[in-house]
């Protein structure tokens, strides 16, 4: 390809979304990335949720995240003929009293997300359950939307598959080289893994170590599209397989998983459900939180150098409406937010 306005590092959520952006206002990019170098893209359950369940209130800027996700990642579905999106419901378990005054309180304020509380029976549970429904939600199957988005970037010569050096990148006043590559610009997408790029040191991130496990069972124990939440998710994922999950480990940061988050795992979920069951995966990633809100924008010294990052657990809803920000940043020179902004940092 000829040379390319920008050059995208990194290959997962942010960095693919990023891809695309780009893409839908034909500005030429290419992208670099070694996926192997981390999982948490991967292996994240790729659920959207607009609601915070520690106060029952909608998460940072719901309406518009939503009003942005859905025609973002149906643009995408359409440009690879795959299915990518499917709409959930979750259901809020409800253990006392107070708790179900709370919801109807809560759900007076907060109509278009909080719906009705709903008795849950069935054979698979120790005893029916009250639950709180939450409308608006969905899931992306994350790793399918990667992979197809990689292979058509692939397919039309604008991903190159390798380990990013940092020592053959040349900064120039209007431009950045890499190896052979020349471009305007450089967008730094590379999740926990910034902590290595020297040009954002000064980007604190609070990165959180996540685990799910993966369970089937012999009969269903869900609704198809249904997750069931209190202090663990049991997400339906596909027949009568289920992903269980997940946890923040803050000091521990490492994508190896662990027997103890297993076990607690399993004993949440054993106090709900009657059933046999195996275990047929467990995963660990790590994400790259921030202070609650990503991180957009331009170095704070060198006018080139970019950065999209922070995304965290809410990342599937995230995704589309930061992309949107930096790409108009970069291409209309559209001002980013000040509680997104890098800026933030500098203080």
């Amino acid at each position: 390809m000829k040379n390319p306005f920008c050059i995208i590092v990194g290959s997962g959520l942010a960095g693919v979304s990023v891809a695309w952006e780009l893409y839908k206002h034909s500005v030429p990019f290419l992208m670099i990335s070694n996926p192997l170098l981390s999982q948490s893209s991967l292996i994240a359950p790729g659920i959207w949720n607009p609601i915070v369940f520690k106060r029952i209130v909608p998460t940072w800027n719901a309406n518009e995240l939503i009003q942005t996700l859905v025609p973002f990642y149906n643009y995408v579905e359409n440009k690879l003929n795959k299915k990518l999106l499917t709409p959930f419901k979750i259901w809020h378990i409800i253990n006392n009293q107070d708790e179900k005054r709370w919801w109807l309180q809560k759900r007076e304020f907060y109509p278009q997300f909080l719906g009705e509380i709903k008795t849950f029976s069935s054979t698979a549970l120790h005893h029916q359950l009250e639950c709180g429904e939450v409308h608006h939600c969905g899931r992306l199957n994350i790793p399918e939307y990667l992979y197809y988005s990689i292979e058509f970037f692939k397919s039309i010569h604008q991903y190159h598959e390798e380990y990013f050096n940092y020592q053959d990148l040349v900064l120039k006043e209007t431009s950045v080289l890499y190896k052979n590559i020349i471009a305007e610009k450089i967008i730094f997408c590379e999740g926990y893994l910034i902590k290595d790029n020297p040009y954002f040191q000064f980007v604190k991130l609070k990165p959180a170590k996540g685990e799910i496990i993966e369970i089937e069972t012999a009969q269903p124990l869900l609704p198809n599209n249904t997750i069931l939440h209190k202090n663990i998710s049991i997400i339906h994922h596909h027949h009568n397989k289920y992903f269980i999950g997940s946890n923040y480990e803050w000091k521990d940061l490492n994508e190896t998983p662990t027997e103890t988050v297993k076990q607690i795992f399993l004993s949440t979920f054993k106090k709900i459900f009657n059933v046999e069951y195996q275990v047929v995966g467990h995963y660990a990633g790590i994400r790259p939180a921030s202070d609650r809100r990503p991180i957009i924008g331009q170095h704070p010294q060198i006018n080139n150098l970019y950065i999209l990052n922070g995304l965290g657990t809410k990342g599937v809803m995230l995704a589309p409406y930061v992309v949107q920000l930096l790409v108009e940043h970069l291409i209309n020179y559209a001002p980013i937010p000040v509680e997104l902004s890098l800026n933030r940092f500098l203080k």
